[in-house]
């Protein structure tokens, strides 16, 4: 049996993280999740995951940091990340797809605009 890619969720908002979870389950993943961007680095890198959603504006270090320390780990260095954010300022933009962003995304997101990126993404044509 082919396992099921593993999309891991960082968001510190529940109602999101839970929105997000279901999508992605939805899609035919297996769904690991995080309310801290530490905590994320921490899961991502004892199990890495075939895609990271990642909230920019976390309370403990930002996504981007995250995004970062996620990059500097070889099994994680490829892996796509999709950023969260309600801030859409280029600068904020541009800032993730420095860091190699697969996507950008706004909150509140599109279920269906969602749910194409995430099997864009872990089911690749």
């Amino acid at each position: 049996m082919i396992p099921l890619p593993k999309v891991l969720i960082v968001d510190d908002e529940a109602d999101y993280l839970a929105i997000a979870a279901h999508i992605a389950a939805k899609a035919g993943c297996a769904v690991i999740t995080a309310a801290a961007a530490l905590k994320g680095v921490e899961l991502a890198e004892s199990d890495p995951p075939s895609l990271i959603l990642l909230d920019v504006g976390l309370p403990d270090i930002s996504g981007f940091e995250a995004a970062r320390r996620m990059r500097r780990i070889p099994a994680l260095a490829r892996t796509p990340i999709i950023f969260f954010t309600v801030r859409s300022e280029l600068d904020m933009v541009s800032e993730g797809l420095k860091l190699g962003a697969a996507g950008y995304v706004l909150k509140p997101f599109d279920p269906d605009d969602l749910s194409r990126r995430i099997k864009a993404a872990v089911f690749p044509a």
